[in-house]
């Protein structure tokens, strides 16, 4: 009788100790996961500080008045164009 309750004891054990590492494997994948979209938050807002970098350079230098954007400085705000944006690229790197 001593070793069926040993061994539902082992039993028992066994599952408290499983559950304990599922537990943890949870909480470190949700952490991981955590430190992912923190990281691609971050890299998100570099890319967005480097697009209105690069923008404000190229409406510096005057590309916009290639372009013919006969825009107001209250407009310049607005949105661009992926062609708009295209024809600026092309323009700057060649």
């Amino acid at each position: 009788m001593n070793h069926e309750n040993l061994s539902y004891e082992e039993e028992q054990l066994q599952i408290i100790i499983m559950n304990e590492i599922k537990e943890k494997s949870l909480r470190e994948a949700q952490l991981l996961k955590d430190r992912l979209l923190q990281e691609e938050r971050t890299l998100r807002e570099l890319q967005d500080i480097e697009y209105q970098e690069s923008l404000d350079l190229d409406l510096s230098k005057g590309f916009d008045k290639e372009l013919n954007l006969n825009e107001d400085k209250e407009d310049l705000n607005e949105e661009i164009s992926l062609e708009e944006m295209r024809e600026i690229r092309l323009q700057r790197f060649s």
